[in-house]
C-alpha cells in the first residue's frame, strides 16, 4: 500500500485543533455509503406516492453522515432556485428527542420541527395560522407555552407548505417509539404520513432497526412508504472484509500526522471494536488522534486505540441489538415466498426450475438439427415435383 498521505502537507504546520477539524470533517467514501446515498437521491428526486422514507441500519453505521451528504447535495444542486426564492428551504432536519422522563413528547417535537423550518435571514414571513406562534421584531420565531398540540400541528403544516423542502428529515426517529403506554404505537407514524400527504413534503425517518417495528402497522402507511437499508460490513464475507480494510487504510492516510500510523495491521482489532460500523470506527479514530496530538506523539499507536476502544461489554451489547435488527430485516426480506403463495404465484424456486427445464428442451442456436431417418430407397420430397407426370 502507498505511504503517501492524502491530506495537504501544509496542515502539519497548523495547530492540533485545525488538524483535528480536518479529520473530523473528512468523509470516507465507501461502497455501503455510496449505494445508500445514490438510492436515497433517487427517492428524494422522485418519490411518487412514497412520501415517507424509512432509512434504517445499525447504530454507528453512518446514517447521520448519509443525511448530511443528502442535505449538502440538495443545497448545492438547488442554488439557483435558492437565490430566486429566499423563502424556500431545499431541505430541513430535526432530531427526535427523548425527554427526561424517558419518553418521547410529540408536542415538544412539533416545536422543534417549527424551529427547524425557521430561517431568520429571509425577508418573507410565515403566517402560522394560529395565535401564540409569531415572529418578534428580530424575525425570530416565538411559540407561547399555552399553544395546544393541535394548533402546533396546524402551524407545522403551514410552515411545510411555505418552505416546501424536498425532504424533511427526522433523525434518531426510533426515539418516537418511546411513547406513553396509553398511546397507540401507530398514532405518530400515521400522523407523519398524513402530514406528508397534505403538504406533499417527503419525510425521511432516520434511525436504527427499531424502525422496522412500524413495518406492519397499516396498509396505507406501507403503500406510501419506502425503505432504505444501510447495513454494516460483515466479517464473514470476504468482500466486506477487504472493503473494511480499505476503509481503515483511507482513514490512516488522512490523519494529519508527521508519521503515518499503521492501522491496517490491526484491522481485525479495528473491526472487533467497531463491529463493522464505519461511524463507530471514525469516532474511535478521532478520539485516538486527539490523544496522540495531546501527547505530542508523531503518530497514532496501538495504545491510543486501546485506550479509546469500546469495551467488550459495550461491543457485545451493541452487537446483540444489531443482530436482532439484522434478523428482523432478513425475515422481512424472506416474506417474498409467503407473499407469492398468498397471491397464488409459484415459488421463486419453482419458477427457476421451470425456466431451467425450458432451456434444456429448447434447441440452442448453432446446434445441428437432428437428421431425419428414412428407409433405404425413399427419395427426399423436394427432389420430385409432387402431382406432375
Amino acid at each position: 500500500m502507498s505511504k503517501s498521505p492524502r491530506f495537504p502537507q501544509s496542515l502539519l504546520l497548523q495547530s492540533p485543533l485545525v488538524r483535528l477539524a480536518f479529520f473530523d470533517n473528512y468523509t470516507m467514501a465507501h461502497p455501503r455509503l455510496e449505494e445508500t446515498f445514490n438510492l436515497l437521491k433517487l427517492l428524494v428526486s422522485n418519490s411518487g406516492e412514497s412520501r415517507v422514507i424509512f432509512i434504517y441500519g445499525p447504530t454507528g453505521v453512518g446514517k447521520t453522515t448519509l443525511r448530511l451528504l443528502i442535505e449538502k447535495w440538495l443545497i448545492e444542486t438547488n442554488r439557483p432556485e435558492l437565490e430566486a426564492d429566499r423563502g424556500w428551504l431545499p431541505v430541513a432536519s430535526v432530531e427526535a428527542v427523548v425527554q427526561k422522563s424517558g419518553l418521547f413528547n410529540s408536542k415538544d417535537h412539533i416545536k422543534r420541527c417549527l424551529f427547524a423550518l425557521h430561517e431568520p435571514l429571509i425577508d418573507q414571513k410565515i403566517d402560522y395560522g394560529t395565535r401564540g406562534i409569531y415572529r418578534n421584531s428580530n424575525g425570530q420565531i416565538v411559540i407561547e407555552s399555552k399553544v395546544i398540540e393541535t394548533d402546533l400541528g396546524w402551524a407545522l403544516e403551514q410552515a411545510l407548505k411555505h418552505r416546501k423542502p424536498k425532504i424533511f428529515f427526522i433523525d434518531e426517529a426510533h426515539h418516537m417509539l418511546m411513547i406513553a403506554s396509553g398511546r397507540k404505537l401507530t398514532d405518530l407514524p400515521e400522523a407523519i404520513k398524513s402530514l406528508a400527504n397534505r403538504t406533499s413534503v417527503v419525510h425521511g425517518l432516520v434511525g436504527t432497526y427499531e424502525l422496522l417495528t412500524l413495518h406492519d402497522v397499516g396498509d396505507q402507511l406501507s403503500r406510501r412508504s419506502a425503505y432504505v437499508h444501510f447495513p454494516r460490513y460483515r466479517a464473514d464475507c470476504n468482500q466486506d472484509r477487504e472493503i473494511f480494510q480499505s476503509v481503515v487504510w483511507g482513514f490512516q492516510l488522512n490523519m494529519p500526522l508527521v508519521e503515518e500510523p499503521d492501522l491496517v495491521s490491526h484491522w481485525d482489532y479495528c473491526y472487533e471494536r467497531s463491529l463493522g460500523c464505519v461511524g463507530i470506527l471514525k469516532n474511535w479514530f478521532q478520539n485516538a488522534l486527539f490523544d496522540a496530538m495531546t501527547e505530542g506523539a508523531n503518530t497514532v499507536k496501538i495504545q491510543h486505540l486501546e485506550r479509546r476502544a469500546l469495551s467488550v461489554a459495550q461491543c457485545r451489547n451493541i452487537l446483540k441489538k444489531i443482530k436482532e435488527g439484522e434478523n428482523n430485516h432478513a425475515q422481512i426480506e424472506a416474506e417474498v415466498s409467503q407473499l407469492r403463495a398468498e397471491l397464488g404465484l409459484p415459488s421463486l424456486g419453482a419458477v427457476a426450475d421451470e425456466k431451467e427445464e425450458k432451456t434444456l428442451k429448447t434447441p440452442q442456436l448453432g446446434t445441428p438439427k437432428a437428421r431425419l431417418r428414412r428407409k433405404p430407397g425413399q427419395p427426399k420430397p423436394k427432389r420430385h415435383q409432387v402431382g406432375n407426370q
